[in-house]
């Protein structure tokens, strides 16, 4: 009985921690599984100056009435999305942090946020393409993809 009790407070510690949402403080490292390649270092920190995860990255066409919503080249900024990406700017869409936030994506480069996602995807980075991209835009899929939030933006 007195083995019992210890063990059974460690058990219930180790459920309160993985439920508390913190992140435990590793550098990222390739190679490493994506599920434990997550950095939670402050932002601006001279060795690590981005903090990111390994995160889901889709793509959308924006001018796409079906993909967006009853005004598809209008951001949640109020920007005309359509417009930004047919002059060549990487355009993105993420809940997880504020509008007007640079995020690197891994393979893709930066993207600023400009529009929203779907609350059920509120985790994922999804990336802007033309109307004419569709099909690109579809052979895309869903990816993970190391995904960081540059400091000193909102």
């Amino acid at each position: 009985m007195k083995k019992t009790i210890p063990f059974i407070s460690l058990i219930a510690l180790g459920f309160l921690w993985l439920g508390s949402g913190i992140d435990v403080a590793v550098p990222f490292t390739r190679g490493v599984s994506p599920e434990i390649a997550t950095v939670a270092v402050p932002a601006g920190s001279a060795q690590y100056p981005a903090i990111g995860r390994v995160r889901e990255v889709t793509a959308y066409n924006v001018g796409v009435k079906r993909q967006t919503d009853d005004t598809p080249c209008l951001g949640a900024t109020g920007e005309n999305l359509c417009r930004l990406v047919a002059q060549g700017f990487k355009v993105c869409a993420a809940n997880f942090v504020a509008p007007e936030t640079i995020l690197n994506i891994e393979g893709y480069g930066e993207c600023v946020v400009l529009d929203r996602t779907n609350r059920r995807f509120s985790h994922r980075v999804d990336i802007a393409m033309s109307k004419d991209e569709a099909d690109e835009a579809l052979e895309f899929g869903i990816q993970r993809r190391y995904v960081e939030i540059k400091p000193g933006h909102p």
